[in-house]
């Protein structure tokens, strides 16, 4: 069974306190949770000489929030220790721990640069997946990709036409494949054009599986496991005849409210993806963006890495296995399938491909050129798959990590 944690924005506003808030005091609440995350093994490497054993849980969070606002955002010492302290006393249950947490956070706050200075990125990155990307990609990737995990990613924003005006109004840079960045995301709907219609955000990666299609005028697609919709509002703009599948009625309003946005048309099917039988059509292209550990986007959402196991990505293999079987089963004879997933690990990626290809004679990989995308840094596969990593671009903000595949059904089959 998969884990089920909140993600972290989910979380934060959830609490009843952190409603309370200001909005400004909301943003650094929220800082200090993400830098918590991001640099968690620094900081808990920075803590570890003042803590004789580890304490429960939700002490050690608590040491784990102060010490991160003493070592990397700078908080004055009697604010964070104070702060957190308070926490302590507030609480009847933590209360006897307050002393020790005054004096540990105390000791950080003269030692904790220095020990933090010494331990590595990868450090920050829990043992099994470490070891997971080193096994795969080697060390030296392992530890470029830890270096992207430690600041916040930029605003990357997809425009229905005229990139070049948007990037002057947006005073956006314009990055290969004509998607925008913006330095911050800040109040994304606050920015010309969003309440327009004339644009949405999507990271810079999430863009490029569609983008394979080129125009798709007349042509039916399908968008399996749709939400939010980034990929839908592509297809659409594309010119394709979309019908958008996502089986959660929540996260398919999001597709409906941003469809109405826009002003772009696609139908959308509240049904779980493997029930979808429609009686006469099979589609010209299916895009499966399959429900995957999102280990890629730790960028944006450094919490991923920590709410995902060993056991969530064989539970996940096997529903990406069953929607790429569903897929092929709703695909015209010469039609394409693009499968692509916003994890890092090679077990929902090419071990899935490869498998489905086994299993399925009548499918075959299309191999994605090096020149698919043009000025634009991928990792291609000698069989042909493609590859993002968060440390590519990274002299410009990063990126997600996604894998992607194209497929095509043989005109053969029945």
């Amino acid at each position: 069974m998969l884990t089920k944690q909140l993600p972290l924005e989910t979380a934060l506003s959830q609490q009843e306190a952190h409603k309370a808030l200001s909005g400004r005091d909301r943003a650094f609440a929220r800082l200090i949770a993400a830098t918590t995350l991001r640099r968690l093994g620094q900081i808990e490497g920075a803590l570890k000489p003042y803590i004789k054993q580890r304490p429960p849980a939700l002490i050690m969070a608590l040491l784990q929030s102060g010490a991160a606002q003493l070592i990397y955002l700078d908080t004055p010492v009697h604010a964070a220790v104070g702060e957190t302290v308070k926490i302590f006393k507030s609480r009847p249950n933590l209360k006897g721990f307050s002393g020790m947490a005054n004096a540990v956070l105390r000791r950080v706050s003269e030692n904790g640069k220095k020990l933090a200075a010494h331990i590595a990125p990868q450090e920050n990155i829990p043992k099994w997946l470490r070891r997971s990307w080193e096994d795969s990609y080697g060390r030296t990737i392992t530890r470029k990709m830890a270096l992207a995990l430690l600041a916040d990613p930029p605003l990357d924003i997809s425009v229905k036409k005229d990139p070049e005006l948007w990037a002057k109004k947006l005073e956006a840079e314009y990055l290969p494949g004509g998607t925008l960045r913006r330095p911050k995301i800040g109040d994304v709907s606050a920015l010309p054009g969003f309440s327009e219609g004339e644009w949405w955000a999507q990271d810079i990666a999430a863009s490029l599986p569609a983008k394979l299609w080129g125009p798709l005028e007349g042509q039916s697609v399908l968008d399996m496991c749709a939400a939010p919709g980034g990929k839908t509002l592509q297809l659409a703009t594309a010119g394709a005849q979309v019908t958008a599948i996502d089986r959660s009625e929540r996260r398919a309003k999001r597709i409906s409210e941003n469809l109405a946005r826009t002003g772009l048309e696609a139908d959308i099917i509240i049904s779980d993806a493997l029930d979808y039988s429609p009686e006469t059509i099979l589609f010209d292209k299916i895009l499966l963006d399959a429900p995957c550990s999102a280990t890629g986007t730790f960028r944006r959402h450094p919490d991923v890495i920590y709410n995902k196991t060993p056991k969530d990505i064989e539970a996940l293999a096997k529903i990406q296995d069953t929607l790429l079987e569903k897929a092929a089963s709703l695909v015209r004879p010469g039609g394409e399938i693009i499968y692509c997933t916003c994890s890092l690990q090679p077990e929902e990626g090419e071990d899935r491909v490869l498998q489905f290809l086994q299993n399925m004679p009548d499918f075959r990989l299309i191999p994605i050129l090096a020149d698919s995308w043009s000025d634009l840094e991928m990792q291609h596969s000698t069989e042909g798959f493609v590859r993002s990593f968060p440390h590519f671009l990274s002299d410009r903000g990063g990126m997600d990590g996604f894998f992607i595949a194209r497929i095509i059904r043989n005109n053969s089959s029945l």
